[in-house]
């Protein structure tokens, strides 16, 4: 993740990179994406970017996190404006997230993360983003309303709640590259009835 010394910036030229590397993964692959892009695009020279970042990787790290920390804070909004239901919250999450991902100003980047499958570069973010939310959510819910016995079973629920939003958004982006368009709304729908499923059970 950054160094100290990019902390330490301010925010304008924190958000001039930031809006470097979205331009830059919003139009290549990881693989193919460029320092040198990133660099032209911050207006900033090479070797500032190497006091704020180890390597290319390190700062597609850092923008990935920023943006999971803005869904993270969806995910928290939805709750607090749902009491503590957990699962109200959840539905909400999912109609505005998944409008955000499709059409909001990350859709392209999310479009080329996907069938690129740099989301396999996901997995060496710290868990810490992660825990966090699955934290804030577990002391915000009212666990009146759920079968769980403690954080554990708390934090299955959430991946499971989560994988149904990813694999979903996923499918879409698949399906678009194989020429086979969705209507958003129809991903809207797959989500909600596998949380169904999870909130009610499949058995008739």
């Amino acid at each position: 993740m950054p160094t100290t010394t990019f902390y330490h910036l301010d925010p304008q030229k924190k958000q001039r990179l930031f809006e470097a590397a979205l331009a830059e993964f919003s139009q290549k692959s990881f693989a193919d994406s460029a320092i040198s892009e990133i660099i032209r695009r911050a207006k900033i020279p090479r070797g500032s970017f190497y006091q704020y970042f180890e390597d290319k990787l390190d700062c597609y790290l850092y923008f990935v996190s920023q943006i999971q920390t803005e869904r993270n804070q969806t995910f928290l909004k939805a709750l607090n404006e749902s009491d503590g239901n957990l699962l109200l919250a959840t539905r909400k999450f999912y109609q505005i997230s998944i409008n955000e991902i499709i059409n909001g100003p990350y859709a392209t980047y999310f479009q080329i993360m996907i069938q690129a499958h740099d989301f396999r570069l996901h997995r060496r973010l710290p868990h810490g983003g992660q825990q966090q939310l699955i934290n804030q959510l577990y002391e915000n819910t009212n666990l009146q309303l759920l079968k769980v016995n403690g954080i554990d079973q708390f934090r299955c629920l959430i991946e499971m709640i989560l994988n149904i939003f990813f694999r979903s958004v996923g499918r879409y982006f698949y399906c678009q590259q194989a020429g086979n368009f969705q209507p958003v709304e129809t991903i809207k729908k797959q989500c909600l009835t596998m949380l169904s499923w999870l909130e009610n059970g499949v058995v008739k």
